[in-house]
């Protein structure tokens, strides 16, 4: 069987004037046309005129996104952070504008690349962890942090800390051979605690060192 050669002719055009007599000739009315200059002008007055709308409260975002450990809500919410602030979509310079105002005054300078905190380039200590968690209760205060927070029994501490749950708010962060937990304390004296825990290098299951952090956690709680 013989094969049949195709070829693309691309529609060619002399201007709009004649896209119009080609269109008009095929629906067979006539065709009013705008001056495309007023359309513009019509554009740039309603951008003048747009108001910025949030869909849902920041928390409602915020608490999902710590509980389930969302790396993409995450990162989503790093670009939103940058868009707000610089006007630009841009991880790396949203995340250099915060570590020299926000964060210029960690006990320890971060290396951070990511908004997922799933690259093992980022590098924050235990110490680096809890200022910025000191930093969140003055600014937020602990009502609202307890909402966004998960406790005992909850998202990703849902198999930790149920005995007495209500006590300790937190967030996971888990990687091969990396297991963290990060969050506030109640001790059963009244005292308020934030703490930092990280475990590198370890070859027992990530289970295994968690119920470690646990028993840890728990006598801390006890002794103060």
């Amino acid at each position: 069987m013989e094969k049949k050669k195709t070829i693309s002719i691309p529609f060619i055009t002399n201007g709009v004037q004649s896209s119009l007599e080609l269109l008009k000739d095929t629906i067979f009315r006539e065709i009013t046309t705008i001056d495309l200059n007023k359309i513009i002008s019509i554009q740039n007055g309603l951008r003048n005129e747009l108001k910025k709308i949030h869909s849902q409260p920041t928390d409602s975002l915020l608490k999902p996104m710590m509980h389930r450990s969302d790396n993409f809500f995450a990162e989503q919410s790093l670009l939103m952070v940058s868009n707000e602030m610089l006007g630009v979509m841009n991880d790396a310079k949203i995340i250099d504008t915060i570590l020299k105002t926000d964060f210029k005054d960690l006990p320890q300078k971060p290396r951070w690349v990511d908004g997922s905190g799933l690259s093992r380039y980022n590098l924050f200590t235990p110490q680096d962890f809890v200022a910025i968690l000191n930093k969140m209760k003055n600014e937020f205060g602990m009502e609202r942090i307890k909402v966004i927070l998960a406790t005992g029994g909850e998202g990703t501490i849902s198999s930790y800390y149920k005995a007495d749950s209500g006590y300790i708010y937190g967030k996971t962060g888990t990687l091969s051979g990396v297991v963290a937990f990060s969050g506030f304390l109640y001790t059963k004296k009244g005292k308020l605690l934030i703490f930092s825990t990280l475990v590198n290098n370890h070859q027992a299951t990530s289970t295994e060192v968690r119920k470690a952090m646990e028993k840890f956690l728990q006598g801390v709680r006890n002794k103060y």
